[in-house]
């Protein structure tokens, strides 16, 4: 029985765990796969409302589809159909790997997590952002692709 109850708490641990995800979309451009997990804190159903002169949070868990050894994050905000890339201060996405140091494995488990700056020059706005991880020893060549909608807000 106390079996039985250990499995139903491990169950309903990990649904909890997996409705507590962000709702993403994939890439339209971009031909890379949507990480396993997004979890933007404090958003789970889009548009998620990041603050301007702030920091937004977001974890990612996926399997790196290949040996990866040099890779970096990439963000571009599509605002009334013009696409703008959004400066980050990552080159090194290693750094945010919280799990496994690099370079990785084919096939392993990999756990990310980018905190991203809203630069108080930003106006209030809705874009959509697509975020990518790139393997820079492929010419930039994206591995791993989310869009999400968001909106850029005064903080309150």
């Amino acid at each position: 029985m106390k079996t039985l109850l250990t499995y139903s708490f491990v169950i309903f641990a990990a649904f909890f765990v997996h409705v507590q995800t962000t709702q993403v979309d994939q890439c339209q451009k971009i031909n890379a796969t949507l990480p396993l997990e997004v979890d933007i804190v404090n958003c789970i159903v889009p548009s998620c409302v990041f603050y301007i002169n702030s920091t937004g949070v977001m974890n990612l868990k996926f399997i790196a589809p290949r040996y990866l050894e040099n890779i970096a994050p990439a963000a571009v905000a599509s605002v009334q159909g013009l696409n703008i890339p959004y400066p980050l201060g990552q080159p090194d996405a290693c750094v945010g790997i919280t799990n496994t140091p690099c370079p990785l494995a084919e096939g392993e488990y990999v756990e990310y997590t980018y905190s991203m700056f809203v630069l108080p020059m930003f106006p209030e706005i809705d874009a959509e952002l697509e975020f990518s991880l790139q393997d820079l020893d492929r010419d930039k060549e994206p591995f791993l692709c989310f869009r999400v909608a968001l909106s850029l807000r005064k903080p309150k």
